[in-house]
């Protein structure tokens, strides 16, 4: 694309070449069709990272880490030639690109920051899920750059700036959040320390201590998830933003992991807040379930099945009729078990209570 304006595609890593291969073999076909180039910035790797990396581009260079992701970023967007920068980590793999989506929200102005949608998988084996996300990933350096040490956040340079946000049609998957317990452990850990550290500059950050809670669940340590997932609520927070959402639903599974079935039920009082977010729904169905609501339980799931606000693939679709099929074959209506477990697709729990059935 000879009139377009080309980007800075940044990344920062650390001893991940097999990763990182994967995730530079996605990124170099759309990269060099846009003309855009890919920015390197190494935090100390001993394995053959860097030497890999120069298959791709000559644009490498070397940061010593100090336990700050924004640092890295920030260091990694000086380096660039281009003032528009995409942030993309090591451990994410292009799967749609909209070049297009680009050179528009660049017109919009050098105010314009944009998002950039993502498919997590999390869990551990049967448990296992895919969540989508918005993330901010897109800017210009002489407006913005990261501030926080561990999920870092674009922030304006000015307090000043009228920021306009934009979407631009970019999907990444990202596998770093599911595996093993043993896996997941050196990273939670290490997140849990810096957030720890974070936190202690600002107590009361409602994201900080959202955070918190969410690296302690993905090591299942629910107890702990709780309490900062309690803090974080009893903070004055935007209930329309995705991360208060997620909070919300994540206290009330942590509650359900802790056998507080009771407890968790108080969660109805806030349905007109959250009614519109197919994950609350579905969560609410689901305590209705293990409460032995069952009815209740069925008209939540097909409930949440019409919303279109959702996370957690499936919250709106197949595991809201997967769940049915259960209540149902448990009461040994199986016939409509099998219908609704035949309306979960290619859902493996749903294909393994057919085989069953």
């Amino acid at each position: 694309m000879a009139d377009n304006t080309p980007i800075s595609i940044c990344i920062i890593t650390k001893n991940e070449c097999d990763t990182l291969k994967e995730c530079l073999k996605h990124l170099k076909p759309y990269a060099d069709a846009g003309n855009h180039e890919i920015v390197i910035v190494d935090t100390g790797s001993t394995d053959n990272t860097v030497e890999m990396c120069k298959e791709f581009t000559d644009k490498i260079f070397f940061f010593e880490w100090i336990n700050d992701f924004s640092a890295a970023r920030n260091y990694a967007a000086e380096k660039a030639s281009n003032d528009w920068i995409l942030c993309i980590d090591s451990d994410e793999y292009v799967t749609e690109w909209d070049e297009k989506s680009i050179q528009s929200s660049i017109e919009c102005g050098i105010n314009s920051i944009c998002t950039i949608d993502m498919i997590n998988t999390g869990g551990f084996g049967e448990n296992s899920y895919q969540e989508k996300s918005s993330l901010l990933r897109f800017y210009n350096r002489k407006m913005y750059l990261f501030t926080n040490a561990i999920h870092e956040q674009i922030t304006p340079i000015k307090d000043t700036t009228l920021t306009k946000y934009n979407q631009l049609k970019i999907l990444l998957l990202h596998n770093s959040y599911s595996g093993t317990k043993e896996k997941l452990l050196p990273k939670a850990k290490r997140n849990i320390s810096m957030l720890k550290k974070q936190l202690s500059n600002n107590p009361n950050d409602a994201y900080t201590l959202y955070q918190l809670g969410q690296s302690n669940y993905m090591i299942e340590e629910f107890e702990e998830a709780l309490k900062y997932y309690s803090q974080g609520l009893e903070q004055d927070v935007d209930p329309t933003l995705y991360w208060v959402k997620n909070m919300v639903v994540s206290y009330g599974y942590c509650l359900l992991n802790l056998n507080q079935c009771e407890k968790v039920l108080e969660l109805e009082g806030i349905y007109d807040t959250f009614c519109e977010y197919a994950d609350y729904v579905f969560l609410i169905g689901y305590i209705y379930m293990k409460n032995g609501y069952f009815n209740d339980a069925i008209k939540q799931f097909e409930l949440a099945t019409t919303k279109h606000d959702y996370s957690v693939l499936g919250s709106n679709s197949f595991r809201a009729w997967y769940n049915i099929g259960v209540i149902y074959e448990c009461a040994g209506m199986i016939d409509l078990a099998k219908e609704y477990y035949k309306k979960c697709g290619n859902y493996q729990l749903a294909r393994n209570r057919l085989l069953q059935l």
